[in-house]
């Protein structure tokens, strides 16, 4: 057994020499390419290690770019849509301001053109069924409104103050048919009471009637409706719109409906007339 071991190193030792034998030879002997034997074994053995290695690193760098390039694409994408949304913002404060600043510049030159003193208000809530319509209003009794105080917009008569608290009105538009205009034909000077109706087709919708025009009155279609100033509410003169349609005759009178001027569903700045007189009802404060 302690012979085997030697004459097994020997052989290793025998082999190992003839292994660097042969290296050194093929070291020295060409190929016929430029280079060593050996040089051409350990290329045709390394090469495609190095290609599998270089292609694995490029494919890595790769991805790598992507991926940073798509990182910052991402963030910069996230920028650009938060902007886009900022800028939609401004966009739409710009345009409500432009709006504003137009009805507040009619509001005012309605203001300077009326010998009447007026209280601008905005409108904060609306209430509309078919039989009673109001609105309410910022301004109240510690700002100066009165019961029965006239209220007007830059286009036409809106109505008439019928509850009043501190710091809010309630007002009664044209639209209800409770409501009632002292009015006259601009034109030929028919008078008559202007009022709302209950709404729906068959009742003409949002148009006002003009009630008690004689049968053989001169009324045409297109003609202009102003306050006559009977009623001791509204002034003499303001504009409540125009002649939509000229009917039959129910009883003694003809059925005359007016189309307003006042913009009832777009109504935001109006104007409240500080001369309120003869109030018709006892005051009922506005919760």
């Amino acid at each position: 057994m302690a012979q085997a071991v030697p004459a097994r190193r020997s052989r290793f030792l025998l082999v190992g020499l003839v292994l660097a034998h042969l290296t050194a030879i093929s070291h020295q002997v060409d190929s016929g390419t430029g280079v060593s034997l050996l040089q051409r074994g350990v290329l045709a053995v390394l090469s495609p290690l190095q290609r599998g290695v270089a292609a694995t690193v490029f494919v890595a760098s790769e991805l790598w770019r992507g991926f940073v390039f798509h990182r910052e694409t991402y963030s910069e994408n996230r920028a650009l849509r938060a902007r886009v949304r900022t800028l939609e913002t401004e966009l739409q404060l710009s345009a409500y301001r432009a709006q504003e600043s137009g009805r507040l510049r009619e509001l005012l030159a309605l203001r300077e053109s009326m010998p009447l003193e007026t209280l601008a208000a905005q409108v904060v809530s609306r209430d509309g069924v078919p039989w009673f319509r109001t609105l309410t209003l910022d301004k109240g009794e510690q700002d100066g409104v009165r019961l029965d105080a006239a209220v007007i917009s830059a286009t036409g008569v809106v109505g008439r103050v019928f509850a009043i608290g501190p710091r809010a009105a309630r007002v009664q538009v044209l639209l209800d048919r409770d409501s009632g205009a002292a009015a006259v034909i601009e034109r030929s000077r028919v008078s008559g009471v202007v009022s709302g109706q209950v709404a729906g087709p068959e009742a003409g919708g949002e148009d006002l009637l003009l009630k008690y025009v004689p049968e053989r009155a001169d009324v045409v279609v297109g003609d202009l409706v102003v306050t006559s100033g009977l009623d001791r509410i509204f002034p003499k003169g303001l504009v409540i719109g125009r002649v939509r349609l000229v009917g039959g005759v129910a009883g003694l009178f003809r059925e005359v409906r007016v189309e307003p001027s006042a913009r009832f569903d777009r109504l935001e700045d109006v104007l409240v007339l500080r001369q309120a007189q003869a109030p018709l009802d006892t005051p009922r404060s506005v919760e």
